[in-house]
């Protein structure tokens, strides 16, 4: 069961009150614009949130003082409409862009955070298209999806960016990362393992009474994982001014709250990361992922989101 249809049968007004709050969200949205700080690289990490990145701190030599922003959404749709807008369209098209989230995409496409029509008639984005970007490469449209059938991985979004930080002579670059997004899949792939319950569905696994602990622990891993590909980013592209953020934060029972819910101003979901860095390409890795001619198919797109949990 979809987080939004287990919230829907314990509460009714969910669609009344997501429209309320996504047409509040459109019109005057609470939080900063990344566009108004200053950054060369942007380094997003999907579902991140900033108590866990500080968690990690110690582990990695280039994450030092974690500072925090007020994302501009609660889910990657929202903040993906309410980012890039018509208003910042000049620096927009100053910025190359490699995603692996294909909820960025569509959003762009659709030009709204593909909310239900009932929330479409009382929003009012104000959102670009990707052919605003001084480049747009959405490698979930075409990257192999992981054995599970799944997502991007990280290490193809590197392979990716790097190429594009050394071909193109964009202003800024957007690298959108997909983990640590659920489902969970950094320990399974390493042990060439299916995924277990716990990781494939977390959050409907914590509804049921599970254990809190060994999802937070797993959540931490897929940052790792994310943050391993990081590390070979920042020695592989020029950037003076780099930052590691996301899009928003998740949420594991607080509130009886789970994932991440489209409308929701909620402090976890909303305060994320802001770590300030600089990046400088050494030459020291050449990417090998090179990219296929033909596009994902549509039904394949969808798997991919179902496996996201957007159904």
């Amino acid at each position: 069961m979809s987080l939004t249809a287990s919230l829907q049968d314990r509460l009714p007004v969910v669609p009344a009150l997501e429209a309320l709050l996504l047409g509040a969200s459109s019109r005057r949205p609470l939080g900063t614009n990344v566009f108004d700080r200053e950054w060369d690289l942007l380094i997003v990490l999907d579902t991140c949130r900033y108590d866990a990145l500080c968690r990690l701190a110690t582990e990695y030599a280039f994450v030092d003082e974690v500072d925090s922003l007020y994302s501009l959404g609660s889910s990657t749709r929202e903040w993906a409409a309410n980012t890039f807008t018509q208003q910042y369209r000049e620096p927009i098209a100053e910025t190359a862009v490699v995603c692996s989230n294909a909820q960025v995409t569509r959003t762009l496409e659709a030009g709204h955070a593909m909310e239900s029509p009932l929330a479409q008639r009382v929003t009012a984005w104000d959102t670009v298209d990707p052919d605003a970007f001084h480049a747009f490469d959405s490698v979930s449209d075409y990257a192999p999806m992981d054995p599970f059938g799944g997502t991007t991985i990280p290490e193809i979004a590197t392979d990716r960016a790097i190429r594009a930080g050394r071909e193109h002579d964009a202003e800024r670059m957007i690298v959108h990362y997909l983990p640590p997004h659920s489902p969970f899949r950094a320990d399974a792939l390493r042990e060439n393992r299916s995924l277990e319950d716990y990781e494939y569905r977390p959050f409907d696994y914590l509804r049921d009474g599970g254990d809190h602990d060994l999802v937070w622990e797993l959540y931490l891993e897929e940052i790792r994982w994310a943050l391993d590909s990081v590390e070979v980013l920042l020695d592989n592209v020029d950037a003076e001014r780099a930052v590691v953020t996301a899009d928003h934060g998740e949420l594991f029972g607080h509130l009886g709250l789970y994932s991440h819910p489209t409308g929701v101003p909620h402090p976890r979901l909303r305060r994320v990361p802001w770590l300030e860095l600089s990046a400088t390409d050494s030459g020291s890795y050449e990417p090998r992922y090179e990219k296929p001619d033909r596009k994902r198919a549509p039904k394949e797109t969808a798997k991919q989101l179902e496996y996201l949990g957007y159904r």
